[in-house]
């Protein structure tokens, strides 16, 4: 059966995934696998979407204030 290694896992990551796991009554291992299959079933995105995602995204920015922007460059930087 092949097998992966994973490494520099953040401790956060780790922490969290264990605690995934003993929600769902595995072992890390095989919580890892069930996320990679989640993930893995996932059909891919295409340009369109992935752009009218960040579009969303974008129109919940608050709203840039170019005086300020501007104020700022023309002081410099510290």
């Amino acid at each position: 059966m092949p097998s992966i290694t994973i490494k520099g896992i953040s401790p956060t990551l780790d922490e969290r995934l264990k605690g995934i796991a003993r929600r769902h009554h595995r072992s890390l291992q095989n919580e890892v696998i069930a996320c990679l299959e989640r993930y893995a079933e996932q059909p891919p995105r295409s340009k369109a979407e992935m752009m009218a995602e960040a579009a969303q995204l974008r129109d919940q920015l608050p709203p840039v204030d170019h005086d300020i922007v501007d104020r700022h460059k023309r002081s410099g930087r510290p």
